[in-house]
């Protein structure tokens, strides 16, 4: 196999390193994408127990207008096991 000339060396350097830095953009691009998806989940998961609370107070008037964060994380967690058991 014959020699490469430095120059094909630093090329060969170059472009490997130009390939990590895309990477790693798509990584962070994917990992901002993954959050901002879960804080999405997060906020239905607010509006959907905020929703029932009201309807629930309107019906009956047994529930306060509250929602505590347990709840809806507790929902948000539900939410989410449903999108990632979806094939």
């Amino acid at each position: 196999m014959p020699k490469k000339s430095k120059k094909e060396v630093v090329v060969e350097e170059e472009e490997e390193l130009q390939q990590a830095v895309v990477f790693q953009q798509l990584q962070a691009q994917s990992s901002s994408n993954d959050k901002e998806f879960r804080m999405g989940v997060i906020a239905l998961a607010k509006e959907i127990l905020e929703r029932n609370a009201m309807l629930q107070w309107e019906q009956n008037k047994t529930r306060g207008l509250s929602v505590t964060t347990e709840e809806i994380i507790e929902e948000a967690k539900k939410l989410m096991a449903f999108i990632d058991d979806t094939p």
